[in-house]
């Protein structure tokens, strides 16, 4: 096999389909579990499409649009259709990554190592094709990064109204947009920020009022703290187990270069502080589902797109990970 190959797009496709084909429409020939939140994405589709509703919608998973929507109009079954969407979007947000570490000036092949950092992951094989729908968010969290790195203020301020719809993590773009605007000293941004904040203010509200939430006129919050979360969360094994193996190598390879290199990384943070908000603030978006949500490692992955340039820009300013 030529040493090349592994550097083209046939090559990472192929990896992608296979990871992503293991469990397409919640195969449990690996891993056995009920439907979980996909019930409610199944039901979105049906109702979308004016069929019978076999499954309760209910918020917040009623009010996560994007996925939906798309698939609402693919002539297959609602989980088949889900799904399509998903590996569609996951293509599209690998297109975002590869311009975005292209953007940085990488060489060919760190470029690549990105690429299969985020295509041979546990995230994307185990939730990338099981009728959730995280595929919507994070393709719109990577291309509305790749937009404030190219100063596309109409693509930014677009992949925020989407992202909206898709779910509640696009509020992720804000400060990151904030932050460039800061490092570049360009006001511009201050005011995308805020518009996207309105924007996203906006969108959010006008789902809440239009979309049937399963709970009449009350209206529903999500993501407060309660007890019940908590408990469930730190006595869960499969929230230490996905989220460990979700923050992944991405997360591994930052924790590396900050530990053998914290002083000069951090003498150099003004240039990297769009990605640092990023990959802190999904880091801290975890933390508090621990308190106010199904913890899971989803909530690493929608974000991956910033541990994965911050490390392999370290990697080219330090050198390959050793151990002596």
């Amino acid at each position: 096999m030529p040493s090349n190959f592994w550097r083209s797009p046939s090559a990472l496709f192929i990896c992608f389909f296979l990871i992503v084909a293991v469990r397409f429409n919640r195969n449990d020939l690996l891993v056995k579990r009920s439907l979980g939140d996909a019930a409610f994405y199944i039901g979105n589709v049906q109702f979308l499409r004016g069929e019978h509703v076999e499954f309760y919608l209910q918020a917040p998973f009623n009010e996560r649009l994007l996925v939906t929507l798309a698939a609402s109009q693919l002539p297959f079954d609602p989980m088949t259709s889900i799904n399509i969407i998903n590996v569609i979007f996951l293509l599209a947000a690998i297109w975002f990554l590869y311009k975005l570490l292209e953007h940085f000036g990488l060489d060919d092949r760190l470029v690549w190592a990105g690429l299969y950092l985020f295509v041979i992951s546990f995230p994307t094989f185990y939730y990338g094709t099981i009728g959730y729908v995280d595929s919507g968010v994070l393709l719109m969290i990577f291309a509305g990064t790749y937009a404030i790195y190219k100063e596309n203020h109409w693509l930014f301020l677009l992949a925020v109204v989407l992202g909206t719809i898709a779910k509640e993590g696009i509020v992720l773009l804000i400060p990151v947009a904030v932050a460039y605007g800061f490092t570049q000293k360009d006001n511009r941004w201050y005011y995308s920020a805020a518009a996207g904040l309105l924007l996203y203010l906006v969108a959010w509200g006008l789902v809440k009022k239009y979309i049937p939430n399963g709970h009449g006129n009350t209206p529903v919050l999500f993501w407060q703290p309660i007890t019940w979360r908590i408990v469930d969360n730190f006595t869960r094994s499969h929230a230490y187990l996905s989220s460990i193996l979700s923050f992944g190598i991405p997360g591994v390879l930052c924790c590396y270069y900050l530990y053998k290199y914290g002083g000069t990384i951090k003498t150099a943070w003004k240039e990297e502080l769009p990605l640092w908000i990023g990959t802190v603030g999904g880091y801290l978006l975890w933390f508090y589902t621990l308190f106010s949500a199904h913890t899971d490692g989803r909530f690493f992955w929608v974000a991956y797109c910033f541990p994965i340039v911050l490390s392999l820009l370290w990697w080219r300013r330090f050198g390959k990970p050793h151990y002596r």
